[in-house]
């Protein structure tokens, strides 16, 4: 999802032919999945919204041709939905999802179309194709409206959202009160940020896991 934009971006650059490999900021990373809830209207909350944290996103390719050799994997965990309600977590986590046998959730790229370009080196957008791997599913998706954003100090971000059913997976809508189904479709909204090689960023980016790997560390020794 990352990959095209920023490549097509970076590709208006004169700069000297190189293939970038960029790691996803996961801590600054977001996705969202949000469903239409029967009775919502009721409750004045007509869609449930829940959040997946992303475990790895890897972004490669030539910025000069960056259709031909672009290339993005990301992997969320699938067991780390949060919605803020308990009983829909247990829901989506073990009933729908069923993350006992399914943890993980991936995309990883196939083509990407319609490469937009704004300002040169800072903002633009791009059509991603990908296979999207879902409850033992793999199923062809197409992003439209991929919009991304370079700062000045390397730090890259692109966002969108697409709707698909999840049904298609093989997934069953949860129910609420054990006899009215969510709806079968599902809205994935997300922001992906990772850092250009060598920029400043990108050394923030790997002092914030260095920070994060020793205060996990730190936690499990103390156990």
């Amino acid at each position: 999802m990352l990959l095209t934009a920023s490549a097509a971006v970076l590709a208006t650059r004169p700069a000297i032919a190189e293939t970038l490999h960029m790691e996803a900021d996961v801590q600054k990373s977001e996705i969202r999945a949000t469903v239409a809830e029967p009775l919502g209207l009721i409750r004045d909350h007509p869609e449930a919204t829940g959040t997946f944290h992303l475990v790895a996103g890897e972004i490669d390719g030539d910025p000069e041709n960056p259709v031909a050799t672009g290339h993005v994997k990301l992997v969320i965990d699938a067991t780390s939905y949060n919605s803020g309600d308990d009983r829909r977590d247990r829901a989506v986590i073990h009933s729908a999802l069923e993350t006992a046998r399914y943890q993980t959730i991936t995309f990883e790229s196939k083509t990407f179309d319609d490469p937009e370009i704004e300002v040169p080196g800072v903002s633009g957008g791009a059509t991603v194709v990908g296979n999207l791997t879902m409850h033992g599913t793999t199923r062809v998706m197409r992003v439209p409206g991929v919009r991304i954003s370079m700062t000045t100090d390397g730090e890259f971000s692109a966002g969108g959202e697409f709707t698909f059913k999840y049904t298609d997976f093989g997934i069953k809508a949860p129910r609420l009160l054990y006899f009215l189904p969510v709806s079968s479709e599902v809205t994935l909204a997300f922001r992906i940020v990772a850092q250009r090689p060598g920029s400043e960023a990108a050394q923030q980016q790997s002092k914030r896991e260095s920070d994060h790997r020793d205060h996990r560390s730190l936690r499990l020794a103390a156990r």
